[in-house]
């Protein structure tokens, strides 16, 4: 499944010029944005939504120093999440926009 970047257009005047994406695929999945304050080494935020039943060491969230950064880690607990999913039986996907 492809991962799409969407800007949100929820940031204020003040951080027009910072990152903030809605993660999509088929519907919107998550968020990643550049924080305002934080250590560079810190500055992308990103969180994966809508997670029910997660094993409890599955990162659904974190920090990262670069948006690429931010984006290969969210593709990874895509990945993981959807690893687990499958051996559960689940079928991603079928959440509605």
């Amino acid at each position: 499944m492809s991962l799409t970047l969407r800007p949100t257009g929820l940031a204020s005047p003040v951080d027009k010029d910072r990152g903030d994406y809605i993660v999509c695929s088929d519907w919107a999945m998550g968020r990643i944005y550049e924080e305002r304050g934080s250590p560079q080494h810190l500055g992308w935020y990103w969180s994966l939504h809508g997670i029910l039943g997660k094993p409890v060491d599955m990162r659904t969230d974190g920090r990262a120093p670069t948006l690429e950064a931010a984006k290969a880690e969210f593709d990874a607990s895509w990945r993981e999440m959807a690893r687990v999913g499958k051996a559960r039986g689940a079928q991603l996907g079928m959440i509605p926009p």
